[in-house]
């Protein structure tokens, strides 16, 4: 896969795009909830659906697999709050040149439409075959990253699981979104938020923005 020029790479779910809510108040909707908690209180104690028992269900995971299928889905979701404004100036810092998503290759055109919405850069988008099974994304996406190196410098990502499938000599930098602690020997850097994500961006490509155009 080429990429023309470097840069880094995005990932999407819950770094640009709040999927954790869409899927929480969702699968609240159709599946309920025993502890009656909102889809906020459940995100803060389970974090990921797969992580709740009581929707480890047939029903609750087909309807999930349906809806990661679903290109439709992928344009409902919404905007993690500043995300599009932050990576905006951090393209003016380095260029995005690639969506690295574990989302698989039949959404890209809802992933393309959802990008677009929110005014974001246009980059390649590069999606999890679909021969590859959701929970060997991350596995995936390493993989991707290693072999996109150096033209891709590194990604900004919401997932510190990611960090345990790069090798060890992996030479680019992972800005671990949503996350204030990292323990890890790679160039991982963690960033609460989007204000640190763009400050540390900034730290690190401390570069004329003409290098990166090569």
């Amino acid at each position: 896969m080429k990429i023309k020029k470097s840069g880094i790479a995005l990932d999407i779910d819950e770094t640009l795009s709040n999927t954790a809510l869409h899927w929480f108040s969702s699968m609240i909707k159709l599946f309920g909830t025993p502890e009656k908690l909102t889809a906020k209180e459940m995100i803060i104690k389970y974090k990921y659906t797969k992580h709740v028992p009581y929707w480890q269900t047939k029903e609750a995971q087909e309807w999930l697999n349906s809806q990661r299928m679903s290109n439709n889905m992928q344009r409902e979701i919404p905007l993690i709050k500043n995300s599009n404004h932050s990576v905006e100036k951090i393209n003016k810092i380095i260029p995005i040149v690639a969506y690295l998503t574990v989302r698989p290759n039949s959404v890209e055109k809802g992933t393309k439409d959802w990008l677009l919405k929110h005014n974001f850069p246009v980059a390649k988008i590069i999606c999890r075959p679909d021969n590859i099974a959701f929970s060997d994304g991350n596995k995936w996406k390493a993989k991707m990253l290693t072999e996109l190196y150096p033209k891709v410098l590194g990604i900004i990502d919401d997932n510190p699981e990611l960090l345990t499938f790069l090798p060890t000599d992996y030479k680019g930098t992972i800005f671990v979104y949503g996350s204030e602690h990292i323990e890890t020997k790679l160039n991982a850097i963690p960033c609460k938020d989007w204000k640190t994500t763009l400050e540390e961006v900034q730290r690190v490509f401390h570069l004329e923005k003409k290098e990166f155009k090569q």
